[in-house]
């Protein structure tokens, strides 16, 4: 660096100091970030180098600058203003502004906090010399370039005092951004009171400084206040990255005076990013890439968003906690379907309980994180109830790994799309490129209090039933079927649950093999030849309940088709009583109040695979956390038509 040429000699008076200085984020704002300009002694300049903070810094840390904190000195000119007054020398330094404590003002109703209480990264002027830092953008305030006039014995005749404060906002969409400058002479002596303030900017390899004076008429008295921008631009090509950061020089001058060289100078601590590499349909754009990405993917009452509501579950009960604070997930853009094959490999669909069942992964193949084996992964169905999304995990949740390494969710292919498109939404609005890493907030809706089935979480075992759930358990049996041996031992079911709010839905049929199904055929045959056989919904159908799946069969017991199944009195006629609530046949069913539903078959003992009769009740929960009895507990016989005789129980 050189000082102002006036046919003097340059003097430097150099202090080599290293410092470090705090790098700050704050919760309240989840993108910014501060660095500290270079913060020398009084006396000297700022740093032209740093130690850049690490990607993905977001709390609190430090960068350290070697600054190279000379006092720039030049020989006043023979004849000139300042040498008649007794100066022989006029010196420049640049140093961060006086931190000022925060101020605090009293009210009537206690104290207020001032606008030096403003959160560090937002560059207000009472958080001096700190940069700060968002994902597209910079800025700094209280940079304080002084301007001092010494006599021969190196006393201080005169000071004035300019205040550099510098803004940036960059583009997602665009590598051409401006900056805007703005210096203020603050103070300044009866020997000082106006100087001439030329400001430069440039910036390195990668980058084009088109505009580089924000002001061509730099004379400034105290008070006043030169303003006006930069420009810069960056050419990235398709694929490809480009890194810079951008310089600054100062001319300080008394008016009148030649600058020639610059004699105060600072470089922005962070590198900036131009880059064409996000993918897809993304132009070019670029981002600060020291400050952390946030994507964020949301689902609505309304939006397909099982697989979205699937990662937030993910997110809170897998210790893995991808994608949240402390645990960022990197973008890998090779090897995606192989990531995405591993963890769905070996999926099975069931499209009983989801439509068009599809495998959506998490961590997403998308993710460095992502591709684990699908053995290994928490499989989970998401269920939209009420407004809000509970996910079911297939199984005993005591079974549930909390260290399992992925999710794999059953979930119809557009709520996969859906998350798809927001993720690739999120890498090209924040700019994500291969190897950043990111972290991933999502936000489900909640819609308040329900009735205590719909907003409890649902019991382990359970799968969604519409707005609610239905769980059938079951216990092992000596033999499948009494009549044959060779058939082996089975399950049985032995209760099923149901919470049914206003948005269940029918469900399935019946089919395949269920526990003491041939022992009935044998009843049949035996004693009533021809008559009609059912395999009975314990959930019933017209309350969502299902039947044709391995999974869904523990809810059918072999029954008579008109007898227990339908009949009067049967099964369907207590049925009948809920649906005719839900559906708002028999009013007095709220939008979030549901029907607590239980039946529980009866067996003569552990060895019976049909039982003799099935009891029943029902309950209404309420919003307000109130009960109803909708039916008592009631007893339906296995017997045939309403003759209470032929009780297919063995």
């Amino acid at each position: 660096m050189h000082g102002i040429r006036c046919g003097h000699a340059t003097r430097r008076r150099a202090r080599r100091t290293v410092l470090t200085v705090l790098t700050a984020l704050t919760l309240a704002l989840p993108t910014a970030a501060t660095s500290q300009a270079a913060e020398p002694p009084a006396t000297a300049k700022a740093s032209t180098t740093a130690k850049s903070e690490a990607p993905g810094a977001r709390t609190k840390s430090t960068s350290e600058f070697v600054a190279d904190s000379d006092e720039e000195c030049t020989a006043t000119a023979p004849g000139s203003r300042e040498r008649r007054a007794g100066a022989v020398e006029s010196c420049v330094t640049v140093t961060p502004a006086p931190v000022t404590a925060p101020a605090k003002t009293g009210t009537r109703t206690g104290l207020v906090a001032t606008a030096a209480d403003a959160p560090i990264g937002t560059c207000e002027i009472t958080s001096p010399g700190n940069y700060g830092y968002g994902r597209f953008s910079y800025c700094v305030s209280g940079i304080n370039v002084t301007y001092i006039l010494r006599d021969t014995n190196g006393m201080e005749l005169g000071r004035g005092v300019l205040q550099v404060s510098t803004s940036a906002d960059l583009s997602a969409q665009a590598t051409t951004w401006s900056e805007q400058v703005t210096v203020t002479m603050v103070s300044g002596s009866p020997a000082v009171p106006a100087l001439d303030a030329k400001f430069r900017a440039s910036c390195t390899t990668g980058c084009r400084a088109t505009t580089t004076a924000p002001w061509y008429k730099s004379d400034i008295t105290v008070g006043g206040t030169l303003s006006g921008a930069v420009k810069y631009s960056s050419s990235p090509a398709a694929g490809t990255a480009l890194s810079f950061t951008t310089g600054y020089k100062m001319y300080v001058t008394s008016p009148g005076a030649t600058a020639v060289d610059p004699n105060a100078s600072w470089d922005n601590p962070r590198t900036i990013r131009c880059d064409h590499a996000v993918g897809g349909t993304s132009v070019a754009g670029c981002a600060i890439p020291s400050v952390m990405p946030e994507l964020s993917m949301k689902t609505t009452g309304s939006d397909p968003g099982g697989a979205v509501a699937a990662y937030a579950w993910a997110q809170k009960n897998l210790s893995g906690a991808w994608g949240t604070k402390g645990s960022p997930l990197t973008r890998s853009t090779s090897g995606v379907a192989n990531r995405t094959a591993a963890t769905c490999g070996g999926f099975t669909a069931e499209p009983e309980l989801v439509d068009t069942d599809t495998c959506a992964d998490f961590p997403f193949g998308e993710a460095k994180e992502g591709g684990a084996s699908g053995a290994r992964c928490a499989e989970v169905i998401p269920n939209l109830g009420n407004g809000e999304w509970d996910t079911y995990f297939f199984g005993n949740s005591l079974d549930l790994d909390p260290t399992s390494p992925c999710v794999r969710a059953h979930v119809p292919a557009a709520d996969k799309q859906f998350a798809d498109q927001q993720l690739l939404d999120g890498f090209a609005g924040q700019r994500v490129i291969d190897a950043d890493q990111f972290e991933l907030t999502i936000s489900t809706p909640d819609t308040g209090p329900h009735a205590s089935c719909l907003n409890d979480p649902a019991p382990s075992g359970s799968l969604p039933n519409g707005d609610g759930w239905f769980k059938n358990t079951s216990e092992s049996v000596q033999l499948f079927n009494q009549t044959d041996a060779a058939g082996g031992s089975g399950l049985r079911p032995t209760r099923a649950q149901a919470c049914l709010g206003k948005k269940t839905e029918e469900g399935t049929g019946t089919s395949g093999p269920i526990a003491g199904w041939k022992d009935a055929e044998a009843y049949r045959d035996a004693h009533l030849p021809g008559t009609q056989l059912a395999r009975c919904h314990l959930i019933g159908n017209i309350l969502g309940g299902k039947g044709t799946s391995k999974l869904t069969r523990l809810n059918l017991v072999p029954c008579w088709q008109v007898g227990m199944n339908t009949g009067t009195p049967s099964m369907r006629t207590y049925e009948k009583i809920a649906q005719d609530l839900i559906q708002g046949t028999t009013p007095g069913l709220g939008a979030s109040d549901a029907i607590f539903y239980e039946v529980t078959p009866v067996y003569k003992d552990e060895n019976s695979t049909i039982p003799v009769a099935v009891t029943m009740n029902a309950h209404i929960q309420r919003a307000n956390g109130t009960t109803e009895e909708l039916f008592p507990n009631v007893y339906v016989p296995n017997t045939f038509q309403n003759t209470l005789q032929h009780n297919l129980g063995n």
